[in-house]
């Protein structure tokens, strides 16, 4: 389920020249180009949320009643596969990336939820995108996503694009993972997990619902972040400078909290459950 962005050039300009274009996304991580019979695809796949969508070049004009449109702009079979059922935030990241594109080639743009062609603004992009994912849920439901207040996951979301600039502020002397959504089908519940690995100094993300607990002797366990949060509050941190809700356990206090373990063990709700689902499937409606 995707909105097609199709992209569009002032027929007085000179012929784009898609070889720039291709150089351009080659200079954005996590992009790849793909040749096919019918299309180049350039693919972005990003391991951190799990989750992908394209920009495709076409031998031919997908757009639907194209002669209705604005005869000044030409198509150029450019377009953009914006996915609807993922979080506000991807969403945002995708178009910063697509104005860039825009203003470097100098593209106008056009979707079905549009008049016409027109410039590319932002705002206009991201109430396109809440509107047709409002029709598409109330549509065909939510599918395998999973709602989630938005501005937690955003939050959420910050910290997860955040991991290399936290590790570098404290200079890797302590452990900064990803959060991973996970669900309990049985107990119909889900949220933000976080592992901790007992006895290291780690900083811990906003908004988590659950932390891993893992011992080098025994099997992890999971508890909820409110009773993982009480029984270690006095060897927590809070982290004032980055995100809200973001706390550290700093090394003296990471060995201290050791003696917890029993005490930890004792209030978990295991582990056998749960299982893993994509951090791009929580939906911020």
């Amino acid at each position: 389920m995707a909105i097609y962005v199709h992209f569009f050039r002032d027929s007085n300009l000179e012929k784009i020249d898609f070889t720039k274009v291709m150089d351009f996304f080659e200079t954005l991580p996590n992009f790849k180009i793909y040749y096919t019979e019918d299309e180049v695809q350039i693919d972005y796949r990003d391991d951190d949320f799990k989750f992908s969508y394209r920009y495709l070049i076409t031998k031919k004009s997908r757009v639907s009643q194209i002669y209705k449109l604005d005869p000044r702009f030409l198509n150029i079979n450019f377009l953009l596969e914006l996915p609807v059922l993922i979080p506000s935030f991807l969403v945002k990241e995708i178009l910063t990336i697509t104005q860039k594109v825009c203003k470097l080639f100098d593209l106008h743009i056009y979707s079905d939820g549009l008049t016409n062609v027109q410039p590319f603004n932002l705002a206009d992009l991201v109430v396109l995108f809440e509107e047709s994912r409002r029709q598409m849920i109330e549509e065909y439901g939510i599918k395998d996503k999973l709602p989630y207040p938005k501005e937690k996951l955003d939050v959420v979301c910050r910290y997860q694009r955040s991991i290399e600039s936290v590790r570098e502020y404290f200079q890797g002397k302590v452990e900064v993972h990803l959060v991973e959504a996970i669900i309990d089908i049985d107990r119909d519940e889900y949220g933000i997990a976080y592992s901790w690995n007992v006895g290291q100094p780690t900083v811990f993300p906003p908004h988590l619902d659950y932390v891993y607990v893992k011992e080098e002797q025994n099997l992890p366990f999971i508890i909820r972040r409110n009773d993982f949060f009480a029984l270690l509050n006095k060897h927590l941190t809070e982290i004032v400078n980055f995100l809200p809700d973001m706390y550290i356990i700093k090394p003296k206090q990471a060995k201290r909290a050791r003696k917890l373990i029993n005490k930890l063990r004792k209030v978990s709700i295991g582990t056998e459950n749960f299982k893993s689902v994509r951090l791009a499937n929580l939906l911020d409606i």
